[in-house]
């Protein structure tokens, strides 16, 4: 195993109903967002549900550690786009993911400090040595489609949050 990234995510709100772009559901996302709605709905996608989701339209899209999973910068592109068709005029998109680089292997704890001091504990891998995942990489796909606002990196970890375009 790998080295253990801690993110803090105490200070993170995220509004409305919201779509959750997830491998599985950890939990993450719902957490941070119970604690700015009374009323909460957040979906996950997958490809059963695709058709209920296109009637949908979503304050927020999140990605949470599985860009760097997506072989491709071609199915990247359309996953953006996609989600770009499910959002509101002014739907926000934030992504949460960790630096690959082709050759390499992911293979480590995240620990998430959620509202209310709680501690969730994720393990990433990826195998798969001809991936590539780099924040420029992702705001580059996402341009098209979306507004950077905000950008970090600490450690192997960036986030970007990004607002959509009126036209792309």
């Amino acid at each position: 195993m790998g080295k253990t990234l801690v993110i803090n995510m105490n200070d993170v709100y995220i509004k409305g109903d919201i779509l959750d772009v997830a491998k599985e559901n950890t939990g993450i996302i719902y957490n941070i967002s119970k604690e700015t709605e009374e009323e909460l709905s957040i979906d996950y996608i997958d490809a059963d549900n695709k058709n209920i989701l296109r009637r949908s339209e979503y304050d927020a899209c999140t990605f949470f550690f599985n860009i760097s999973s997506i072989w491709g910068f071609k199915k990247r592109e359309s996953l953006f786009k996609e989600v770009y068709t499910y959002l509101k005029e002014t739907g926000e998109i934030y992504i949460w993911d960790i630096k690959k680089e082709r050759g390499n292997f992911i293979d480590n704890k995240v620990e998430v400090v959620l509202p209310g001091d709680k501690v969730k504990r994720v393990v990433l891998k990826n195998y798969n040595p001809l991936i590539t995942c780099s924040i420029e990489e992702v705001k580059k796909t996402l341009e098209k489609y979306y507004e950077i606002v905000e950008t970090k990196t600490w450690e192997d970890i960036f986030f970007i949050k990004g607002v959509k375009k009126k036209v792309p």
